[in-house]
C-alpha cells in the first residue's frame, strides 16, 4: 500500500472496516455485564452468607484482574478448563470470546454500581409501601428499581466508555476491531503515516463516547423525576 497514495477518507475507511466488531463488542459486552452484575448485586445483598462470600470473591477476582489478562484467560484457558470437562467450545468465534473477556471483567463493576444505587434509595419509601401491604417483588420493580436505575446512570456512563476504550485490547486474541486495523494499516505503511492514522483512530473513538454521552444526558433529562 503506497505511501503517497494515503489520505485521510482512506485511513477512515480502512478503519472503520473494524466498527462492526467494535460496536458488536461493544453493545453485547454491556448487555451480558448488566445481566451478570444484576444478578451478582442480588446475591450479594441476600442475607446467606455462603452467597455473599461467593459473590465476594467472584468481584474480588474479576476487579481485580486487568482487562487484557481477562481477555487472554477467556480466550486460551477457558476451552482447555471447559474440554477438561467433555465441554468442546472450539467453534466460538473470536468476537464471542472477546464479548466474554470483556463482560466478565465488566460485571464486576457494575455490580457494584448498582449496589451502590440500590443502597442510596430511601428505606423510608420501602417501608411505607410494606405499611401498605405492598409485596416485596412489587416494592423492588415499581419503587426502588426505577429510583435505582437512574441513581446508578452516573457510574454506568463511565463503566461504558471505559468500555469503549476496552474493546481496542481485542486485538491480544486476532479479532479485527478498529483498533486492529489502524495498526496493521500503520504496519503496511512502515509507519508513514502513523501520526495521522492514530490521530483518526483517536477521533473514531472519540466521536463514540460523544453519541454515547449524549444518550445518557437524554435519558437522565427524560427520567431525572424518578431520582
Amino acid at each position: 500500500m503506497g505511501g503517497r497514495s494515503m489520505n485521510s477518507q482512506k485511513i477512515i475507511g480502512i478503519i472503520w472496516r473494524g466498527f462492526p466488531n467494535t460496536i458488536e463488542l461493544l453493545i453485547f459486552s454491556f448487555i451480558f455485564a448488566t445481566l451478570l452484575g444484576l444478578l451478582l448485586t442480588w446475591v450479594g445483598l441476600r442475607k446467606n452468607r455462603l452467597a455473599q462470600g461467593i459473590a465476594t470473591v467472584y468481584l474480588n477476582l474479576v476487579r481485580g484482574t486487568p482487562p487484557l489478562l481477562m481477555l487472554l484467560l477467556a480466550y486460551y484457558g477457558l476451552p482447555v478448563l471447559l474440554k477438561a470437562i467433555g465441554i468442546n467450545i472450539d467453534h466460538w468465534t473470536r468476537l464471542m470470546f472477546g464479548i466474554l473477556g470483556l463482560s466478565l471483567g465488566w460485571s464486576g463493576y457494575l455490580a457494584e454500581a448498582f449496589r451502590s444505587a440500590y443502597l442510596s434509595v430511601d428505606t423510608g419509601q420501602i417501608e411505607a409501601a410494606r405499611s401498605v401491604g405492598m409485596k416485596d417483588q412489587t416494592t423492588f420493580r415499581q419503587i426502588i428499581l426505577p429510583q435505582a436505575a437512574i441513581l446508578a446512570l452516573p457510574n454506568i456512563e463511565n463503566l461504558v466508555v471505559g468500555l469503549v476504550k476496552a474493546t481496542s485490547l481485542v486485538y491480544v486474541i486476532g479479532l479485527y476491531d478498529m483498533y486492529n486495523q489502524a495498526s496493521n494499516l500503520s504496519n503496511q505503511t512502515a509507519g508513514l503515516h502513523q501520526l495521522q492514522i492514530f490521530i483518526l483512530l483517536a477521533l473514531s473513538y472519540w466521536g463514540l463516547v460523544l453519541v454515547i454521552e449524549v444518550l445518557f444526558r437524554l435519558i437522565r433529562r427524560r427520567y431525572q423525576w424518578l431520582a
